[in-house]
């Protein structure tokens, strides 16, 4: 005898499914890059109030264009547990990427969103939060370093 399942219950199953896949960690779904193959390396170095954990993470992101703001979408992500961490970029095919990083301060943040206003933020090359980022080209040896601390903070 064959059971039959409700439409409804095969679609709620079936982004159940899909939204635990895509809640796994950035790290998890990036491969180990072919030789030559275009990446970047980001090493990051948090000086503020808090500690870099598994609760209070380091977010890293790569965007394809300059101007980021609360509604661009980043081409990659990924997060840093450990203070002087390092997030890997493997195969990233824009000519220049641009690279922000926050402090998940608070504990919770899950990333597919921009961070919660008030977090402490860095864009690779800017001055200020007002600025916009310096471009990096990837490569077979790409690799940045970004110290920040709270003085800048997302809007």
């Amino acid at each position: 005898m064959t059971r039959y399942i409700p439409r409804r219950l095969t679609m709620a199953l079936s982004f159940a499914a899909l939204f635990v896949i895509a809640q796994l960690p950035a790290q998890a779904q990036q491969t180990k890059p072919a030789a030559g193959a275009k990446g970047v390396t980001v090493t990051v170095k948090y000086s503020g109030k808090g500690t870099v954990d598994a609760n209070h993470s380091i977010w890293v992101w790569l965007f394809n264009t300059p101007d980021i703001n609360p509604g661009s979408i980043p081409i990659a992500e990924q997060t840093i547990e450990k203070n002087g961490g390092t997030a890997t970029f493997a195969n990233v095919s824009p000519p220049q990427v641009y690279i922000a990083i926050a402090y998940d301060e608070k504990g919770g943040f899950a990333g597919q969103a921009p961070p919660p206003s008030g977090s402490p933020i860095v864009f690779y090359g800017a001055k200020t939060a007002k600025d916009k980022p310096q471009p990096v080209k990837p490569g077979p040896k790409t690799s940045v370093r970004v110290t920040f601390n709270d003085a800048q903070r997302m809007q």
